[in-house]
């Protein structure tokens, strides 16, 4: 009997925090051990919470776009009998922006919607920063203006209507220039319309900001572009594509790009490792687990073919196919998400020709292909039009340096341009 305190748990490895998504449930709602509650997003996944008891929603912990720690109270539960609503302030808007305006005098009508008080109004004005600073550049007194905003905010075009107006008065006042003194008057330039949209940042956006702030900040990268010779590839993938059509099957380049990798990875293990500074130690791993990355309407989402050495084309092409699809809806797992060992960024399926892509640690090396072009080459001393695949390869510089680079490079690419080479590893 009495209030449960149910903490945001850890539902991943080692997570951190959560954002709350979604609620499905208020304040005074009746629940079950086991019903669903709140959708949180943690670690690029979107994941359905639900509560361990039953009984009656006391409070939330928080609202949607709201990130809370890891063990924070997420919600309050009476388990016996009703339980009364929260009687905090609703988050809608921070306490000090509150506007506390003077009640009427009986028998009085409201001010209309817009109007400017005679008389400073009581409390602080509800008002953006931004608002703010453009109210005192215009020495506009935030307290004598009446916000049209969705909320009753004050919004710019609030404070620069205020500010005109002032300018009028003040004009009207001004006596009239002498006919000798009058000067034509300069053209009207009327002022912008609209506001700054500021929107916080939350979700998966936020998360993609801190990762690659971290990874450009720790990691020394260094970058080797180059193209090479997609013919045989084409081939290769077109007589593939017309024997699994049969079965519904159609590889795009991803796969070979993969197991291209997974070659040089195996060739060179220093690609396939981490490194953990604080032991001093490099790891290198005995799995090939390759991470895609994948563009959603939220941001790019990398999921993970894992054991890829282990699976043939066909296999890893489904698959992809498969991940994408859960990525897109945010219905991708978290082990879906985890334990990569090397990414790919297949920057050319969204029409890029080279790119620069950023590690992802605790990985040491990724990859990016850009698009299939056609470019004149030399080929046996004459001028020749030939398919062309631009790729890009980052390193981590603390674990390899250019001559690792190299070597990693020449097996990739040697297998990408003799893609019969594969046959040892389908």
């Amino acid at each position: 009997m009495g209030d449960y305190e149910f903490l945001l748990p850890d539902v991943g490895e080692g997570l951190r925090e959560g954002q709350v998504v979604k609620w499905h449930v208020a304040p005074g709602d009746a629940v079950n051990a086991d019903q669903i509650i709140v959708d949180v997003e943690t670690d690029k996944a979107i994941v359905e919470i639900p509560s361990p008891v039953s009984g009656t929603i006391v409070s939330l912990g928080g609202a949607p776009n709201d990130v809370l720690p890891i063990g924070a109270v997420l919600a309050v539960i009476a388990t016996g009998g009703a339980a009364s609503g929260p009687s905090e302030p609703s988050p809608e808007a921070p306490a000090e922006s509150i506007e506390v305006p003077q009640a009427p005098a009986p028998g009085s009508s409201p001010p209309a919607r817009g109007a400017a008080p005679a008389s400073k109004r009581v409390g602080r004005a509800l008002a953006s920063p931004a608002t703010r600073k453009l109210a005192r550049t215009l020495g506009v007194d935030l307290t004598r203006i009446r916000g049209t905003g969705s909320r009753g905010q004050i919004t710019r075009a609030d404070v620069e209507r205020f500010a005109e107006r002032g300018q009028a008065r003040a004009a009207a006042s001004e006596p009239a220039a002498s006919p000798a003194a009058a000067m034509p008057p300069a053209p009207a330039v009327p002022a912008p319309v609209g506001e700054d949209r500021v929107e916080p940042l939350r979700g998966l956006r936020r998360r993609i900001a801190m990762s690659m702030e971290q990874a450009w900040r720790r990691v020394p990268h260094i970058f080797s572009m180059d193209d090479i010779d997609a013919t045989e590839l084409i081939r290769a993938r077109a007589s593939l594509n017309d024997e699994l059509g049969v079965r519904g099957i159609k590889l795009s380049y991803m796969p070979f790009f993969i197991k291209a990798c997974v070659a040089a990875l195996m060739a060179h293990p220093r690609f396939n490792a981490s490194l953990d500074m604080e032991r001093e130690e490099i790891i290198y791993r005995h799995r090939y687990n390759i991470g895609v990355a994948t563009a959603t309407p939220d941001g790019l989402i990398v999921t993970v073919v894992h054991d890829a050495d282990r699976k043939g084309l066909a296999e890893i092409g489904e698959e992809i196919a498969s991940l994408a699809a859960l990525a897109r809806e945010r219905r991708v797992s978290l082990e879906q998400l985890s334990h990569g060992t090397f990414t790919i960024s297949n920057y050319g399926s969204y029409g890029g020709l080279m790119g620069t892509p950023i590690i992802r640690p605790p990985e040491v090396a990724i990859a990016g292909f850009g698009r299939l072009h056609e470019a004149v080459v030399p080929v046996d001393g004459q001028p020749a039009v030939r398919m062309r695949l631009p790729f890009c390869v980052s390193i981590d510089h603390r674990i390899n340096d250019g001559e690792h680079m190299g070597a990693f490079i020449d097996v990739m690419t040697r297998t990408l341009q003799d893609p019969v080479r594969l046959l040892g590893h389908l």
